[in-house]
């Protein structure tokens, strides 16, 4: 029975201690290591080294704007919009204050609006947004996405305009 104890205390010991890692990087190293395995397509490490700035150093400058690449490389390249929805909204709890906050509260209804065409979330989040950041610079695009919500390419009269200019 002693022995069990000793046993079970040992591999206990080994997962809090594996839990409790230190970093090996500073964080300007974790973003150099995120930015050549982007490059190299390596997306999956990418974000697991742009998450431990976060993890890491959540107070560092770079934590929030590594945070922010994270949504994108969910969205644009490994093609999770459920993850980079979720990466931005941590954004806005976790960084309300930076000036990434009211971007990622924009992408959220931009990619329920364009990517997931969910139009009842798209309005919610847009409309959110622009009570929330009424003066912010894209609160005239939430409300061109809120005004054009569900119409086609041809019924949206500005692009009509712009594409009749091109020909």
């Amino acid at each position: 029975m002693g022995k069990k104890i000793a046993f079970l205390s040992i591999i206990l010991l080994m997962v809090v201690v594996g839990c409790t890692r230190k970093p090996t990087k500073t964080a300007q190293g974790y973003w150099d290591s995120a930015a050549i395995n982007f490059e190299q397509r390596n997306y999956e490490v990418a974000v697991q080294e742009y998450e431990k700035i976060v993890k890491f150093y959540p107070q560092d400058d770079m934590a929030v704007r590594a945070l922010f690449l994270v949504a994108e490389i969910w969205k644009s390249n490994l093609n999770n919009t459920k993850k980079a929805i979720d990466i931005y909204r941590k954004i806005i709890s976790l960084y309300p204050d930076s000036d990434k906050a009211p971007n990622a509260a924009f992408m959220i209804g931009y990619i329920y609006a364009n990517d997931v065409n969910d139009q009842g979330n798209a309005r919610k989040n847009y409309e959110e947004f622009i009570k929330t950041y009424p003066d912010h610079a894209l609160a005239s695009s939430a409300q061109w996405e809120l005004d054009n919500l569900g119409k086609t390419l041809e019924d949206i009269p500005q692009l009509n305009k712009l594409s009749e200019k091109e020909e």
